[in-house]
């Protein structure tokens, strides 16, 4: 009998392979994902560590495994990491379009 579990074992196993590797690279993409629209503006890594919170807060609420809760935390967390250099570049942001405003409307200008 002992024979027959570690059989099935094995096979659950390589079954399973797939299936977590798959799991594994969407993990990656979402964090690419995350992290890119992070770097983009400050309003989008807003967005995304409110959305990051609301999935944690799901996630309690659903008893899901320790580990997805771990994983969400851990995305949301590094987000809040780079909250110093999301400010510096709203800053930055902020700067450029009152700049931008500041510049003299072309319509005016003689043509040449």
């Amino acid at each position: 009998m002992s024979h027959i579990t570690a059989f099935v074992d094995e096979d659950a196993g390589r079954e399973l392979e797939p299936a977590s590797a798959e799991v594994q690279a969407c993990l990656a993409l979402n964090r690419a994902i995350l992290q890119t629209l992070a770097s983009l503006s400050p309003t989008l890594a807003g967005v995304a560590e409110r959305a990051l919170s609301d999935e944690l807060d799901l996630a309690r609420r659903g008893r899901a495994p320790s580990r997805t809760i771990e994983l969400i935390e851990d995305a949301r967390d590094q987000l809040q990491d780079d909250a110093g250099a999301l400010e510096m570049m709203g800053a930055l942001e902020i700067a450029l379009v009152a700049a931008a405003d500041a510049l003299p409307d072309i319509a005016g200008l003689p043509k040449a």
